[in-house]
């Protein structure tokens, strides 16, 4: 599906989002319709950016206690799944897993999953099973692969001896499976040790058609116990103008399917003039973290709210105290953060933004 296609899809889900993000959440929470499911801390890679595969995060709720867990009020509404990890993969149960998500969410329209794709038969045959389970519910399933630079940039990005190659193969095996309607894009984190290839990355894409989703590291304790980290791999002040004259090309892509580039151009605005960000935010609205030890957070930069094996999903996301923290978030985080979840989804939602963005807003 190319990004025209998206627009003229999600037609129905701008009108009501303007409405819901500009009107409807000044006077009330709004139902949760975004779910990111870290589904394992387990990983086979060993990334420079994200300590994820160093946790003794093991415990994992069983099939049977998510069943318990997703019959509660809360996933009623839930439109958007993101399955993630660690390396979601190496969840033997996932396929089963996906079942039961599409059996107990009555609202769900999509399912995505990120992988590194270091296991070529392993990535291969899950997302072979669960386009086959999304495509016989009319559910949109999309693969997001993870891809931080061209041969050994890639390797030492992902501590990883030859990942490159694995990711490499693993495409191809993927590709097949877009005659049957699978949908896949690379996802790309720019850090200091990588920005100089992440032009490579775009036209090594470009040249086998995939569309690349350029993500700028973050630094969040609680969710990607990376904070240590940030002196190594944060973009230095000697990288910024290279960073936002990059950005700036991306942007300069825009159109009325291409809404990344209202991002990008943002980014490069914050970057430039240590300016606020105006990307709008599902986390900000309604979006949440549930992982799989049954942890909800709001965001990344969330503290944990509460254990749903403990009290109603529900509960825990409406509590008056917690969206109190989620307002205080929004208040000290939002300002310079740039993750990008559900990026298109949120612009989507908010499209007055964008639509003033394509009509000469833009810098």
């Amino acid at each position: 599906m190319n990004r025209w296609a998206f627009a003229l899809q999600n037609v129905p889900l701008v009108l009501r989002g303007v409405y819901e993000y500009n009107i409807a959440s000044r006077f009330s929470p709004l139902p949760a319709r975004e779910w990111l499911f870290p589904v394992t801390y387990r990983c086979d890679a060993r990334c420079v950016m994200c300590n994820i595969w160093q946790s003794s995060k093991t415990t994992e709720l069983s099939l049977e206690q998510w069943s318990r867990v997703l019959a509660d009020w809360l996933f009623a509404s839930v439109e958007s799944v993101s399955l993630t990890g660690g390396e979601p993969t190496l969840r033997r149960d996932l396929p089963q897993l996906a079942q039961l998500l599409l059996n107990k969410l009555p609202s769900l329209q999509r399912v995505t999953i990120t992988t590194n794709a270091l296991n070529r038969k392993r990535v291969v045959e899950h997302c072979e099973q669960l386009l086959d389970l999304c495509g016989a519910r009319g559910i949109r399933f999309f693969v997001g692969v993870s891809l931080d630079g061209i041969g050994p940039v890639h390797d030492e990005m992902r501590n990883i001896p030859g990942a490159f190659d694995k990711v490499q193969s693993t495409l191809e095996g993927l590709q097949h499976l877009q005659a049957r309607g699978l949908r896949m894009g690379i996802n790309c984190t720019l850090t200091s040790r990588n920005l100089h290839d992440a032009e490579n990355v775009r036209q090594w894409c470009a040249e086998r058609g995939l569309t690349v989703n350029y993500i700028i590291a973050s630094f969040a304790e609680g969710f990607y116990a990376n904070v240590g980290a940030q002196d190594d791999l944060a973009i230095a002040p000697q990288q910024r103008a290279e960073l936002v004259a990059f950005l700036r090309q991306l942007a300069a892509q825009s159109s009325p399917g291409n809404l990344a580039a209202y991002f990008y151009a943002d980014a490069a605005r914050m970057i430039e003039r240590d300016a606020a960000r105006t990307t709008p935010c599902v986390f900000q609205k309604d979006a949440f973290i549930l992982d799989a030890r049954g942890d909800l957070q709001y965001c990344m930069y969330s503290r944990v709210l509460g254990n749903v094996t403990d009290e109603s999903a529900e509960a825990i996301y409406y509590a008056p105290q917690n969206l109190a923290h989620r307002q205080e978030i929004i208040t000290t985080k939002c300002r310079n953060c740039t993750i990008t979840c559900f990026l298109e989804l949120a612009l989507a939602k908010d499209a007055l933004k964008y639509a003033g963005f394509l009509l000469g807003g833009r810098e």
